[in-house]
Parts: C-alpha cells; sequence; structure tokens
C-alpha cells in the first residue's frame, strides 16, 4: 500500500467555553494549519454527516467564516479521520482527540485523498497504528 508523506502537528488546549473547546499549535513538523482550532459538537445545522464533533480551523477573521470540517470515527477509540482542504486540495487527517486531555494530535497528508472506503480505512488504520 502506498504511503504518502505525513506531517504532524500538536495543539494544546487555550480556552474552553460552553459550545467549543479552543487548542493553540504548540509544534508542527510543517505548518499546514493556522495557530488557533475548535472542536465543536456538531449540531447538525450544517452538511457533516457521520461526524459528531467538528473541526474549525481559524483561517479567516471571523469563526463563522473558517474552514469546517467534520470528525469522523475509526475503530481506534479517541482517533479520527477527515478530509480538510490544504492549499484547496482535499487532504486526508488523522486527528487524536480525547475531550478528557489538553492536547489534540493531528497528521495531515497534504493534497492527499483516497475516494475508495476501502483503502483509505487501511490507510488511517496504519497511520494511527505509527502516530
Amino acid at each position: 500500500m502506498f504511503k504518502p508523506d505525513t506531517y504532524k502537528l500538536t495543539y494544546t488546549l487555550d480556552e474552553v467555553k460552553k459550545t467549543f473547546a479552543q487548542y493553540k499549535l504548540q509544534t508542527a513538523e510543517k505548518e499546514l494549519l493556522p495557530e488557533l482550532i475548535r472542536i465543536v459538537i456538531n449540531n447538525g445545522f450544517n452538511a457533516i454527516t457521520g461526524a459528531y464533533y467538528l473541526l474549525l480551523i481559524r483561517n479567516a477573521t471571523s469563526w463563522k467564516k473558517c474552514t469546517l470540517t467534520g470528525l469522523r470515527p475509526t475503530d481506534t477509540a479517541n482517533y479520527y479521520y477527515s478530509d480538510l482542504p490544504i492549499k484547496g486540495v482535499k487532504s486526508l487527517c488523522v486527528v487524536y482527540y480525547d475531550s478528557e486531555t489538553d492536547k489534540i494530535l493531528i497528521r495531515i497528508a497534504p493534497q492527499f485523498y483516497i475516494q475508495s472506503k476501502i483503502e483509505r480505512e487501511n490507510l488511517v488504520k496504519e497511520l494511527i497504528k505509527n502516530f
């Protein structure tokens, strides 16, 4: 199986409100995402299906205009995958998120996304194993 180049980003808890938890970039192997991200619970007022949590990327001046993507569950607890646009191209993103901790770990395969569900699941499992 082909394995794309991936880059790890670490975010630490910055602020918690009733509707979101905000995280600030701590380390990045490659700067692919901005300094701030938020995790919110999917309230259903969007087109995203199959995701309990949503990831907001602070790439605009207002959070309402920022990139929003769903965190879809994997077979491994606290690991999620998503399709995240990096430089305008859908990219595979694997996220470790546990609401009880103060860190989020993200591994991104920039500008790489597998359309085949089975191949994508296999690659996500492989990325989780080597997280």
